[in-house]
């Protein structure tokens, strides 16, 4: 071994038994001890080393009176098991066995060692001292600390001031720790995948956080978080850093030069040693106010305080850059060194042997098995249930023995892990976890683990890191509720994720929104099944409110992807009963407020969830509630034996004339007030004082086919004649009245529940739910328009060379998009602004006050919120109903009665008759049975088409009939196949007008 510096001879022990002679201290000693030192560690008061053959020995250090230090005589630890490895504090010297036993020797005391309790029975497999604390780092990756943290360097806190025993730091539970490092009066840790961790005194910048503000829990170093950490030395007060790509940054004190930066000066932040670029460092060591290098070509450097020639420059001075440690000359060629140790006032350095495993400071983390492999050996039966059992909980009960599995080693993936990549391998995840499926005593067991550990999950986790169970957890959870749908686990998971900050909540949506499709979709579809099976066994859904909120973030994130990456919608819906949607629409309608009402959940805030036709029934719950609310109040009226109450029906009457259909409805629905609107809605024609559904469905029906196809200023329609807009011309008072009862017709329609013929672009449905129309809105309304502005938006030369401004011409009127400034050309950085600007004019701007009109008017009628259940596309489709026809569907769904059956000669005839129909016939068929011509939106399965019997005498003089509001048909028995074609053609033929 090599020894420079302070004592650099004195106190060892040599083979034969006999002590180093007193020889004056020359730069660079060479001591023969006859044996190999695997470690060695040097505090204020004493030294103590572990030799290759696991045989520790202590040197206890005295200071005389006048400051003169003198080391005493080395004395052996008696113990029955070996040692591996020491660390020392100012007095105190803790010794780690090879089993991962942590003594203590009290260098005040006699000497003996003896074990730390609080550790007893727990696998260490790294200790670390620094002048008053000592940190421990276990198997499982936990780490305790004790002794002093006056300075915080316990990491427990800032009310406690001391511990005499152990005490595990809970911020670093979840995280899978390979080392950890205590300087003078600071504390280091670094993870699996690189993090940094630091806390305790900051004086001089040590912890590296960019102030010098002490700390008194874990806080993440985030310059090196894409660094590749591999290594930390701490001083006193300052710390040294190994990277993987052995570059070596210091920073904190550098009064001394200790810092390597040809400065004497202190560094808050990490700082690279260029003087070491190229070096390939292997191994750094801090002494008190020294640092060591050793490269991996076996050359040494050091810089520092030098006051006791611990540089091995055979000088007493400082330097403040690396400068060569030269080994004394006969022992200088073809050796090749094992580790470096600097201490309080002096380094060593030993020579490389067989016994010493390791020749570099770059830790790495022993597997002991991967859990692909341990989940295959418990699903394989290859050893008894009593240790399958024992290693399932030992493995799950543990989450930072979780975390470290299954990172994505290719490339050394894991090491970037950051707020935005997760660092996992989840295919290999996913692939493990589902073979425990093979076994249902192995998944109930792994079940079992993991709920009794997830109340053990740090609320306030450092480092992303940490976070990355979150998404292990998930994937296993798609296995177990496979097996056991009804498992406590993912209320328990979700709990725990929104126990966490926003900050946290945050890195773990970027995750997700960064896995595959299939695993996003995975996830989705887990926790909607959880979702899906606590819903109907709770009277109250506040107990579901997490998993609501986890799909919500899912939701929101999938909201940002686009193309085939964009998950489908009903990937998250549900299909509630009837019993929820009453249950929640109650509660909604007492609250309008967002999330909650007392201690319920309320679904209806939460529309993603719902699948359209659970959406629908909400909506119409709900009109149906606002029309009971509006009756007239409630009236007393005498009876014989006493009185009684009942509400006096209440309703919205139009009394129209078939010859002045438009003007009639326009004109009473100007008249009405708002109230009046909420009711329910019937219609009379002509006088006629009957109340029936078949009324207000042909009143729609054609009301909207006048209002469309007439010649109106209030409409204009596309090239192809097929969809309309509104005008974008300046409207008179009495043409924005005309938008503002068309609004209310569209809003009763869809009150009423009627479908009705609007044809109208996706850009009216998204305004009316506030969402901006795009350029494939305006693509539908004006296909030309629309491909023109992508082929700008694609051209891959220079836009200018098409000579465009922002100038468009519109309605035969040329508008300026940006008026202050005329002229403005389109050019490569501006044509998303200038197609942005061409989109937002049609729909918003060119038609504000007609869109404002019509949209005031719709939502006099409909309740905003309820709307709001709809994305655009779903309202579009409820009101104007569906051009996909299964009339296969239609006929399957049919039922017969007064006679008729499945089998009846008249039913089979029918049946051959309407498959002869063409498609426009059989749409005028609809039109009659159910005065709607579009088939509604759910298909044509959900009407129940009824054919009876029409008795009558003559069958071959009279046409079939329709009950419009019950989808009733009464055919009469023809004679043939003729009649009946040539009857039912003219009966619902549409240019026969209103039916009676």
């Amino acid at each position: 071994m090599f020894s420079w510096g302070e004592l650099c001879r004195r106190g060892f022990r040599l083979k034969d038994g006999t002590y180093i002679a007193e020889e004056k201290d020359d730069g660079v000693c060479f001591l023969d001890l006859g044996f190999h030192i695997a470690h060695l560690s040097e505090g204020l008061r004493v030294l103590s080393f572990v030799k290759s053959n696991g045989n520790a020995f202590i040197i206890h250090i005295i200071e005389n009176e006048d400051g003169a230090r003198a080391r005493g005589k080395q004395k052996f630890v008696e113990n029955k098991e070996k040692f591996r490895a020491v660390s020392c504090t100012d007095d105190v010297v803790l010794l780690l066995t090879g089993k991962g036993q942590v003594l203590c020797v009290d260098t005040g005391g006699r000497g003996n060692p003896r074990p730390v309790k609080c550790l007893s029975g727990v696998q260490v497999s790294q200790v670390s001292c620094g002048s008053q604390h000592s940190i421990a780092l276990t198997k499982d990756g936990q780490v305790f600390t004790w002794g002093q943290n006056a300075r915080g360097q316990l990491g427990q806190g800032q009310k406690v001031m001391s511990l005499t025993s152990p005490e595990l730091v809970p911020s670093l539970s979840d995280l899978p720790l390979v080392q950890v490092a205590a300087g003078g009066e600071h504390s280091f840790s670094l993870s699996l995948s690189g993090a940094v961790l630091s806390w305790g005194n900051n004086c001089s910048g040590q912890l590296g956080l960019g102030d010098t503000a002490d700390r008194h829990s874990p806080t993440v170093v985030h310059h090196f978080n894409l660094k590749k950490t591999c290594f930390i030395s701490c001083g006193l007060t300052h710390t040294a850093v190994l990277t993987k790509d052995r570059a070596v940054l210091t920073f904190g004190s550098g009064g001394h030069g200790q810092l390597g930066h040809n400065s004497f000066r202190d560094e808050l932040r990490p700082r690279l040693i260029a003087e070491l670029l190229g070096a390939k460092v292997s191994q750094v060591a801090c002494g008190r106010l020294h640092t060591l290098v050793l490269t991996e070509s076996h050359r040494m450097f050091s810089f520092g305080c030098g006051d006791h020639g611990q540089l091995g420059h055979r000088e007493e001075s400082q330097h403040a850059v690396p400068l060569p440690v030269f080994l004394p000359p006969e022992h200088s060629d073809d050796v090749k060194l094992g580790h470096i140790f600097a201490g309080v006032n002096c380094s060593f350095a030993t020579c490389l042997s067989e016994d010493i495993e390791t020749v570099s400071s770059i830790v790495t983390w022993k597997k002991q098995g991967s859990l692909e492999d341990l989940i295959h050996k418990w699903t394989s039966g290859s050893e008894s249930w009593k240790q399958t059992k024992q290693g399932i909980l030992r493995t799950f009960s543990s989450m930072s023995r979780l975390n470290r599995s299954f990172l994505e080693h290719r490339k050394d993936k894991h090491l970037q892990t950051s707020a935005n990549y997760c660092g996992l391998d989840l295919k290999a995840a996913k692939r493990s976890f589902a073979s425990l499926l093979k076994k249902v005593n192995v998944l109930e067991t792994v079940e079992a683990a993991v709920l009794g550990a997830l109340s053990s999950l740090n609320k306030a986790p450092v480092g992303v890191e940490s976070l990355r169970v979150y998404l292990l957890l998930t994937e296993l959870l798609v296995v177990i509720l496979k097996h056991n749908p009804e498992s406590e686990l993912p209320e328990d998971l979700a709990d725990a994720i929104h126990s966490l900050s926003s900050e946290n909540r945050q890195v773990l949506r970027n995750w997700w929104s960064s896995l595959s499709y299939c695993s996003r979709k995975r996830h989705v579809e887990m926790w909607r099944v959880a979702l899906s099976q606590i819903l109907p066994f709770n009277s109250s859904l506040w107990d579901a409110k997490n998993l609501v909120l986890i799909l919500e973030d899912m939701y929101n994130v999938n909201a940002t992807k686009t193309g085939g990456d964009k998950l489908p919608e009903s990937t998250f819906s549900l299909k509630l009963s009837d019993t929820i949607l009453n249950h929640d629409v109650s509660l909604w309608r007492s609250t309008k407020t967002r999330y909650v009402f007392g201690d319920q959940l309320v679904l209806c805030n939460y529309n993603f969830l719902m699948d359209l036709e659970s959406k629908k029934k909400a909506f119409d719950l709900d009109c149906d509630w606002t029309k009971n609310d509006h009756q007239a109040p409630q009236q007393q009226f005498h009876f014989i034996l006493g009185w009684i109450t009942r509400s006096q029906p209440d309703f919205f009457y139009l009394k129209l004339k078939r010859a002045s259909l438009v003007e009639d409805t326009f004109r009473e629905l100007a008249a009405c007030s708002d109230r009046a609107l909420k009711k329910t809605l019937i219609v009379h024609f002509d006088g006629d004082s009957k109340i029936t559904e078949v009324y207000k469905r042909d009143l729609f029906h054609h009301l909207f086919l006048e209002i469309i196809s007439a010649d109106s200023e209030m409409l204009v329609f596309n090239d192809s004649q097929t969809l309309a807009w509104f005008s974008s011309k300046v409207l008179s008072e009495q043409q924005k009245g005309q938008c503002l009862q068309f609004g209310k017709l569209c809003g009763l329609a869809l009150y009423n529940q009627s479908i009705i013929h609007l044809p109208f672009p996706l850009a009216l449905f998204k305004k009316l739910l506030g969402v901006e129309p795009s350029l494939d809105d305006l693509t539908e309304l004006s296909p030309i328009v629309g491909r023109s502005l992508q082929y700008v938006l694609d051209y891959e030369a220079d836009v200018q060379d098409l000579d465009m401004d922002f100038t468009i011409n519109l309605d035969k009127t040329e508008v300026d998009l940006d008026p202050e400034n005329p002229g403005k050309q389109v050019t490569n950085d501006n044509r998303q602004d200038y197609v942005d600007a061409y989109v937002h004019y049609v729909f918003t701007t060119s038609v504000q006050s007609a869109f404002e009109e019509f949209r005031r008017g719709f939502f006099q009628v409909c309740e905003q919120p309820a709307v709001q259940l709809f994305r655009p596309e779903e309202l579009r489709g409820i009101m104007v109903g569906s051009e996909k026809y299964d009339w296969a569907a239609l006929k399957q769904n049919t039922i017969y009665d007064l006679g008729y059956h499945n089998g009846h000669p008249t039913i089979m005839t029918f049946w051959e008759v309407f498959e002869e129909l063409n498609d426009e016939q059989k749409k005028d068929f609809l039109w009659f049975l159910t005065g709607y011509r579009r088939a509604p939106i759910f298909g044509l399965g959900q009407i129940q088409m009824e054919v009876r019997e029409k008795s009558v005498g003559s069958t071959d003089e009279h046409f079939p009939e329709s009950l419009t509001c019950h989808s009733i048909l009464d055919l009469p028995s023809y004679s043939s196949k003729d009649v009946m074609m040539k009857r039912l053609t003219e009966a619902i033929r549409p240019e026969t007008g209103f039916r009676n």
